[in-house]
């Protein structure tokens, strides 16, 4: 039998909010955003809406030193207190039966790693930023991990260290993550939005709230 995993988003599932808007209004609060960068980017996200997942031009040029503090300082003051406690103890029921946890969320993955140590877990993928001379382009590397890119990192993840996903979890809270759902076992509608919770209804998932 292979390994089995719990695989949880984050937004909306383990934290309460959005966890790269809580780092977007931090970095501005801090200085590590020029607000008219901010602003540049905003226009151009209102023009073009249908890209608000996609474009990070807001993170170009800004040093990776300096926004790797100022996103863990992020974690500590703003994403951490809305750590969902019953969602934590999700986590810690999994770890108890032996299951190895994969976090998987379309948020940055810089800003996440102090999750994924505080909760031990082994995995998390996340929408990772290219670099160049001590600065972010600005610009996704690899696959994005939303929709239907979420099955198919998760997939090769499974390929890679014998995940048995029929046997295994996963906790989602939007529509977005049906394509996961559909390539899982045991899949959970979390705090889910009306277009999930009508097909988990349909289709007889468990649904939660965190």
């Amino acid at each position: 039998m292979g390994r089995v995993v719990a695989i949880f988003d984050v937004d909306q599932t383990l934290v309460r909010g959005y966890t790269e808007r809580l780092f977007f209004c931090h970095l501005l609060r801090r200085g590590g955003l020029a607000v008219p960068q901010a602003w540049n980017f905003l226009k151009r996200l209102s023009r073009n809406p249908r890209n608000r997942f996609r474009d990070k031009s807001y993170l170009g040029g800004l040093s990776v030193e300096d926004t790797l503090r100022l996103a863990c300082e992020c974690y500590e003051n703003c994403i951490a207190p809305r750590l969902s406690v019953p969602g934590l103890a999700c986590v810690r029921e999994h770890q108890a039966r032996g299951h190895e946890i994969v976090l998987l969320t379309g948020s940055l993955d810089f800003l996440l790693l102090p999750l994924k140590e505080t909760l031990g877990a082994p995995w998390l993928i996340a929408t990772e930023i290219g670099r160049m001379d001590g600065h972010f382009t600005g610009e996704i590397t690899g696959l994005q991990p939303r929709g239907e890119n979420k099955r198919r990192l998760l997939l090769e993840l499974a390929g890679v260290h014998g995940m048995d996903l029929r046997l295994s979890y996963a906790y989602g809270d939007h529509i977005q993550d049906l394509h996961l759902f559909r390539a899982i076992g045991n899949p959970v509608a979390v705090n889910p939005s009306w277009r999930l919770k009508r097909l988990a209804r349909k289709y007889r998932w468990p649904i939660r709230y965190f």
